[in-house]
């Protein structure tokens, strides 16, 4: 992985562990208490001969989903802090990874994405990447797009190639934006931007994406104003 200065976020996290610890209780507890319940609910009505609700199994699935999604972020950040996150780059047309992306996304939360490749008739875009993980950073960045937007309004992914030997991607989308302190420190542990207020998280999304976008040799950042949306954008090498 790319070296980089260590930010006072993980200075902060790295003198005091029970910052992670106490962030990853307090959503782990936020998750299991409505399934608890749901559960609890679930069996007092097959107790009396009572179909389960389907939406309540779907509420259930949910939750589980979301615990799985808690654990395996710690298990990245611990990955990322030791240099050991898994890394199996091969060639690839990133116009496909892209793509395959945002279905990704589009199954589990239906959006308005525009996506917007290099034109069909030139090479393919091919760079030696890790897909897998190439896709977990650009589903990252397209749900906070989402989460962030207005109800309706256009969220873009767009591809294009760089001189020299660089594609970059961008996720731009309509939301509040971020002020210029907040750019500063969006990408280090535990941080949430003022627009996350009221829901749920850890802070490691953003920091993963740039452990993963640094291990394959690139950079990422955002470009912002307050309420004009955001633009976060990687580029990596082609060669």
């Amino acid at each position: 992985m790319t070296k980089r200065g260590r930010s006072p976020a993980d200075a902060a996290a790295d003198a005091d562990p029970n910052l992670s610890l106490a962030a990853a209780a307090h959503e782990i507890k936020n998750a299991l208490g409505p399934l608890a319940m749901t559960l609890q609910l679930a069996e007092r009505q097959l107790l009396a001969d009572r179909p389960v609700a389907p939406g309540d199994l779907a509420f259930a699935r949910a939750q589980v989903r979301r615990l799985s999604a808690l654990v395996e972020d710690l298990l990245d950040q611990t990955r990322a802090d030791l240099g050991a996150l898994a890394f199996r780059p091969c060639e690839v047309d990133l116009c496909q990874v892209v793509t395959d992306a945002v279905e990704t996304f589009r199954r589990g939360k239906p959006s308005p994405i525009v996506i917007e490749l290099p034109s069909a008739g030139g090479e393919p875009l091919v760079a030696p990447v890790d897909p897998g993980r190439m896709q977990q950073v650009l589903v990252n960045l397209l749900e906070n797009a989402v989460r962030y937007s207005p109800p309706g309004s256009n969220v873009t992914v767009r591809l294009a190639r760089r001189a020299p030997a660089t594609a970059r991607i961008e996720v731009r989308d309509a939301g509040p934006g971020l002020a210029p302190d907040e750019q500063a420190r969006i990408f280090d542990r535990f941080v949430r931007g003022a627009a996350s207020e009221g829901t749920s998280g850890l802070g490691l999304g953003l920091y993963l994406c740039r452990a993963i976008v640094e291990q394959h040799g690139g950079t990422i950042g955002v470009e912002s104003a307050p309420g004009a949306g955001a633009t976060f954008w990687m580029e990596i090498p082609t060669a």
